[in-house]
């Protein structure tokens, strides 16, 4: 499959291939956020990419987080309080950067606060680099962007 076909395919309702696998990918990783299940997560970030130990890593307002457990870390601290991630499945857009690294977008809700407290729901726009690994997909990349 060339490349223009594949980003073709993954504009499309229902992503084919590749696109196909990077969505469910993304909706196993909403599943195991929405359970606050940390060995759910583990599961769809990459290993280290290319010998670079900032991978995995999130980029975020509340702080940039460089390597497996200091992500985890992060999701764990998500976690503790209140924590609902909602992706709009409709608007997610997916596109191929090369053969084994693929853009993920999707306009997402999460609802955060402390345990106890009144929570807040907030729009972001979610950006993920996907990338081929020996067990298939994986994020290498999280960076979700608030949009206000």
């Amino acid at each position: 499959m060339t490349l223009e076909t594949a980003a073709a395919q993954a504009h499309s309702a229902a992503p084919t291939g590749d696109a196909a696998e990077v969505h469910a990918l993304f909706l196993r990783q909403v599943q195991a956020e929405n359970a606050h299940d940390i060995a759910g997560i583990d599961a769809v970030l990459a290993p280290e990419i290319d010998g670079s130990e900032d991978a995995p890593m999130f980029i975020a307002r509340a702080g940039q987080f460089f390597g497996r457990e200091a992500v985890l870390q992060r999701f764990r601290d998500n976690f503790a309080g209140i924590w609902k991630f909602e992706p709009e499945i409709a608007e997610i857009r997916i596109t191929p950067i090369g053969t084994d690294t693929i853009h993920l977008f999707a306009p997402t809700r999460i609802t955060v606060g402390p345990a106890g407290e009144a929570p807040r729901t907030l729009l972001f726009l979610v950006n993920q680099i996907a990338v081929r690994t020996e067990r298939g997909w994986r994020f290498g990349v999280i960076i979700p962007v608030p949009t206000v």
